[in-house]
């Protein structure tokens, strides 16, 4: 059908039914006067018209060809940014998750989020129980590893917190300290990394981060997550950056570690030249020796008890709430009820097989990052790459004990691969790189919200960090393989 014959159909429809809206007062037991359905359906009607009557007039332009501006539309939507993609997907989840079960969920009442965070009485959990692990070992000689499993420079590096005898000043410090450290990680650093040609893109996910679930439940318990993983990035920065000063960033890797062990996992991230396997090897057995000598920092005593805590919280490690992200607390809760999607049959045989299920999602995380570090070695660029350090970061989140409050450090490396992600030009690729840009963009989203303001089956930050990696890979794939078809025609001519 021309547009000429749809825009005559509008017209005509719309003329019959403004006519029939106005004229339905003469029908039989027709209630007199202008009624709502009359006044909906006149408005319908014009809309129609007005539409028809546009369609019309773009018949009658000769240089109107509606196949080239859907053309040109089509393609206008597949040239938007990676910014533009990223803010579509944070708006979809906000709709859904916020305004949603804010303003539009059956109580008739706005909703406020409250009692999401499993909050404890007094705030700063965690905090206090590393106050009072210290204050065992300094003033009585108890063992910390009764109760918990950090490193034992932990308990070295935060004495000096034993001589602030108030503690809520000493809360108030500590989170203030905690917002400041949030700011260099995710603002401050990726500007520096980066550069302020992306700002939009740092500021589109350094504002959401500062309200997000993760970095209040950070708040919350008192962790220091954010502070771990500022050394972390700050010492591969001035790694790739400043190379006179490596010991530096080699002295920030290993206080990093030694606060909280999953860092360790960004060794790889200490590469710059991938050929030259034999400086690399040595580095890494450097930063490896050191990081086993300080485990010692208490004694060989408490260094044995300490791995005998850390195995103990490896092998349980507490799967009662959703709010812990690992691979085993994952399994462990998809195995009590499927989320509520699983059917019966289904679920019975996951829990059969729930250790096998446990083992194969680790090492199909293991088979991801050995092809990340594999295409880093083939690519052998210089600087950051941000495909192996997105995948360092979800196996620092996903391999241990890990609760919602570690969810506040993924920031940081989103903006730095979104903000060094650009969509091809071609439309056969625009076709993937956007749907998987948009689902990386969803995914991270999704884990910004409270859990519980989510639906059940989506109450676990596992999933969506495990599409991120997948996400990811498969874009770091394509990467690899434009550039290496782009070099195949360079040497053919």
């Amino acid at each position: 059908m021309s547009i000429k014959r749809i825009g005559q159909f509008c017209v005509a429809l719309g003329i019959a039914g403004i006519t029939l809206s106005v004229l339905v007062d003469n029908l039989p037991q027709a209630k007199a006067g202008i009624q709502a359905a009359q006044i909906l359906g006149i408005e319908v009607s014009a809309v129609i018209l007005v539409l028809g009557i546009g369609l019309l007039r773009l018949e009658t332009d000769d240089n109107f060809d509606i196949r080239k501006y859907t053309r040109r539309l089509i393609e206008r939507v597949l040239s938007l940014p990676v910014l533009d993609w990223v803010l579509i997907g944070f708006l979809i989840v906000y709709v859904l998750f916020f305004i949603f079960p804010l303003f539009l969920n059956d109580t008739l009442r706005i909703k406020y989020f409250t009692t999401y965070l499993p909050d404890r009485y007094p705030i700063g959990n965690d905090l206090i129980a590393v106050l009072d692990l210290m204050k065992g070992w300094f003033f009585d000689g108890k063992s910390p590893y009764e109760v918990q499993f950090y490193p034992p420079f932990t308990y070295v590096f935060f004495a000096p917190l034993l001589l602030v005898g108030d503690y809520p000043s000493l809360f108030s410090a500590f989170t203030l300290a905690s917002v400041f450290f949030y700011i260099l990680l995710t603002l401050v650093l990726p500007l520096k990394i980066v550069g302020r040609e992306n700002l939009p893109m740092i500021l589109l996910l350094f504002l959401p981060g500062l309200v997000s679930y993760g970095f209040q439940f950070e708040l919350e318990r008192g962790q220091y997550n954010v502070l771990t993983f500022l050394l972390c990035l700050l010492a591969i920065y001035i790694f790739h950056t400043y190379p006179r000063h490596r010991i530096l960033a080699y002295l920030l890797f290993t206080v990093s570690i030694q606060l909280k062990l999953y860092p360790a996992i960004f060794i790889v991230m200490f590469v710059d030249d991938w050929r030259n396997w034999k400086a690399v090897l040595q580095r890494f057995i450097g930063l490896g020796v050191v990081n086993f000598l300080l485990l010692f920092i208490m004694g060989r005593k408490i260094f044995s008890e300490f791995i005998r805590s850390v195995t103990s919280q490896i092998s349980s490690p507490g799967w009662g709430w959703n709010g812990n992200h690992s691979i085993k607390a994952f399994v462990g809760n998809l195995a009590k009820d499927g989320f509520g999607v699983v059917s019966p049959r289904a679920l019975a045989v996951i829990q059969e097989n729930s250790d096998l299920l446990g083992t194969l999602l680790l090492v199909l995380f293991l088979i991801i990052y050995l092809s990340t570090i594999l295409l880093a070695y083939l690519k052998n660029k210089p600087g950051i790459d941000t495909y192996l350090l997105v995948t360092c970061m979800i196996g620092a989140l996903i391999i241990p004990i890990s609760n919602d409050y570690t969810l506040s450090m993924l920031t940081a490396p989103m903006i730095l691969f979104l903000s060094n992600l650009n969509i091809p030009q071609s439309v056969r690729h625009k076709i993937v790189y956007i749907p998987l840009t948009l689902g990386i963009s969803l995914a991270y989203s999704s884990i910004l919200i409270p859990f519980k303001f989510k639906p059940y089956f989506l109450n676990n930050a596992f999933p969506p960090l495990f599409l991120i990696l997948i996400f990811v890979t498969l874009l770091n794939l394509m990467e690899h393989n434009r550039r290496t078809i782009k070099a195949s025609i360079k040497e053919t001519a």
